[in-house]
């Protein structure tokens, strides 16, 4: 490691500081505990009222944050090259829905609720496929990022991202419970 340049020192410190500092505000917000306002603890069951491109950045924070820890593995790679179009199908299909019933379907604490006047494919118009559009994104930038496009065809770039999404769905999901 000494006999490289001090831009790669650098550009590997950058990369790995930010999966550190959304671990540090994953962490802050998990076990920091409750400040009391006036003497009296908040409501853990408020939620607090967030803007649609807040909740949308929010899905792109937690699937960056899982992708950048699992992009720079050669199991994306590998796993994209086996792949068939119908494996990449269900993938997509089992993202959309782990992603939406992670939000919706399962009752953690802290879940979002629909309103009650709101038919059942709101959320997943709204919110999830935008979200799984907005992990793909991430996911290809950071594909990028590592150099796991390079010389590769549309297809397999594709494939990867697929691959990728998966993990990233599930950190676009839990931020929005999370942070």
């Amino acid at each position: 490691m000494a006999d490289q340049p001090v831009r790669e020192w650098i550009g590997k410190i950058a990369l790995q500081a930010v999966p550190a500092s959304i671990g540090a505000l994953l962490g802050r917000s998990q076990l920091g505990g409750q400040e009391e306002q006036d003497g009296q603890e908040q409501d853990q069951t408020e939620e607090a009222s967030t803007s649609y491109a807040g909740e949308l950045f929010m899905m792109g924070v937690g699937a960056l944050f899982l992708n950048l820890n699992i992009a720079p593995t050669e199991e994306i790679i590998a796993i994209s090259y086996k792949m068939t179009h119908w494996h990449s199908m269900a993938t997509i299909v089992i993202s959309i829905l782990l992603m939406h019933a992670f939000v919706y379907a399962a009752q953690f604490r802290g879940t979002h609720t629909l309103a009650g006047n709101a038919p059942a494919w709101h959320a997943l118009v709204r919110f999830t496929l935008p979200g799984y559009i907005v992990t793909s994104l991430i996911s290809v930038y950071v594909l990028w990022t590592f150099g796991r496009l390079d010389d590769t065809s549309l297809t397999q770039a594709m494939m990867s991202m697929i691959v990728l999404n998966f993990p990233g769905a599930v950190g676009a999901a839990s931020a929005r419970l999370v942070l």
